[in-house]
């Protein structure tokens, strides 16, 4: 595969808005904040009481389950979504990659450009992806999928 450029890089303005937000807050390890304000589109402090009241400690980490049950807490549903029904529809000669990567969103925008969000689990790491544009850092590298969800209004 040929190298991402650098300028695919560039971070989302609404990132950019959820990181001055943790930094007046003195937030880090803030991912799965950051990954439910933008899949629900609520505030960044929403997303932070939401996580708190599954258990989410400040500036640590917080497991799957408990990001899953802020999003439900938020008013809406998380389902899964294999990386093979994405694979499946990317052009022929890509169809037999084992899975998806944060790249693919930009690398295949036709595919995950069809107006839903998902939010996508890598190693120690969590992200969302909206109308196919990852809003994280992670935009242009290549983290490979352990588990995506749709995010949608219950």
């Amino acid at each position: 595969m040929a190298r991402i450029k650098n300028e695919s890089r560039t971070r989302t303005a609404k990132f950019e808005s959820l990181e001055l937000m943790a930094r007046s807050m003195g937030e880090t390890n803030d991912c799965s904040v950051k990954a439910v304000a933008l899949a629900c589109n609520v505030r960044y402090e929403d997303a932070h009481r939401a996580l708190a009241r599954q258990g989410r400690k400040n500036r640590r980490g917080s497991s799957t389950s408990a990001i899953l049950r802020a999003i439900k807490s938020l008013g809406f549903t998380a389902h899964w979504i294999p990386d093979q029904h994405f694979i499946n529809q990317y052009p022929k000669s890509h169809q037999i990659l084992k899975g998806c990567t944060t790249h693919h969103p930009e690398r295949f925008n036709k595919v995950w450009a069809d107006g839903e969000t998902y939010v996508m689990f890598t190693s120690c790491h969590v992200l969302t992806i909206v109308d196919g544009v990852n809003h994280d850092w992670t935009k242009g590298r290549a983290k490979r999928s352990q588990g995506i969800y749709q995010v949608r209004a219950a």
